[in-house]
């Protein structure tokens, strides 16, 4: 996913199956489904959850975040 202030993309590679079912509508939270997940990088997936489903996201990278 893109930072909205300095278009830098961070991914994070998941198992198709567990991305899929946390897309889907009244999956589990982020935590339960990706446990062992570093907290940035179940924000990023919370993030492309909201971006899939049409509604407003805002990702901001690790260093922009920090510069806030």
């Amino acid at each position: 996913m893109g930072c909205r202030t300095c278009d830098s993309v961070d991914s994070v590679e998941v198992p198709e199956q567990s991305l899929e079912a946390y897309m889907a509508v009244g999956s589990p939270a982020v935590d339960a489904m990706f446990p062992s997940l570093s907290v940035g990088d179940r924000e990023l997936l919370i993030q492309a959850r909201r971006k899939h489903r049409g509604s407003f996201h805002w990702y901001l990278c690790p260093t922009c975040w920090e510069a806030l």
